[in-house]
């Protein structure tokens, strides 16, 4: 039987109040894509390397996009399915959007999923999740333009140091998401499967793309090694 307080988290009026928000989602992606598919002969770049590009993206964009739809299933059972793809739909994430929803039921005196949940703690998690991600936004939307001065100004204007700076900091924010999925160090912590699995699963396709050329590994690579990483998780986790 469904709970009383999904009967309003999954209303009409739920689906019209957050329908906009999705389309604005959508409308952006067209405006980038548009945008970008009319600089780039400007800039030099070929209609074929265009094509390439749009291609290899949306074909990483599978892995990271069958991890959303697995985590909207708990989401939407939890917080109604207009509410779950409004916010899956804009951030992603349900390690973020999960944990929120559940602090917020529990500070109104409620159990996420449960009978004693009420509409006003549904509420209350609907304002949490929304609001308290909009530190991103604010800082994006305030620092974004002085990146390029800072980042200049620790280089000093040498590419070498740019492209190392650049490297060292999307390995250093992976390693560290990574390496949080490792603890509790324990051979039951699926998590840590997960990591493992990908990270072998990766590099030994790293390993074949450099000896053979092939090019499905640079298009396909990633997606299997999150597929793989998933499996060996859902092993361990059995």
């Amino acid at each position: 039987m469904e709970l009383a307080y999904l009967k309003t988290a999954n209303s009409m009026g739920m689906w019209i109040s957050c329908i906009p928000a999705v389309v604005l989602v959508l409308f952006q992606a067209f405006i980038f894509m548009k945008r970008a598919w009319q600089t780039g002969p400007k800039m030099g770049v070929t209609e074929e390397m265009m094509k390439e590009a749009a291609k290899s993206s949306f074909v990483a964009s599978l892995g990271p996009s069958i991890v959303i739809v697995t985590g909207m299933v708990s989401l939407l059972a939890s917080v109604g399915g207009p509410l779950a793809w409004m916010r899956l739909a804009f951030i992603g994430s349900v390690m973020y959007e999960l944990p929120a929803a559940d602090r917020a039921a529990t500070a109104a005196g409620c159990t996420l999923g449960t009978n004693n949940m009420t509409a006003e703690a549904f509420a209350n998690a609907a304002w949490i999740m929304t609001t308290c991600c909009l530190g991103w936004i604010l800082v994006s939307a305030l620092f974004t333009d002085k990146m390029e001065a800072f980042r200049d100004k620790v280089t000093g204007g040498n590419m070498n140091s740019l492209t190392a700076l650049t490297a060292g900091g999307g390995v250093g924010g992976f390693g560290y998401m990574v390496a949080q999925r490792f603890l509790p160090f324990s051979l039951t912590n699926a998590n840590m499967w997960a990591a493992i699995g990908g990270f072998v699963v990766y590099f030994a396709l790293a390993l074949y793309g450099r000896k053979s050329k092939a090019k499905w590994v640079a298009q396909f690579g990633m997606t299997i090694a999150m597929i793989a990483g998933m499996l060996a998780g859902t092993i361990f986790l059995a």
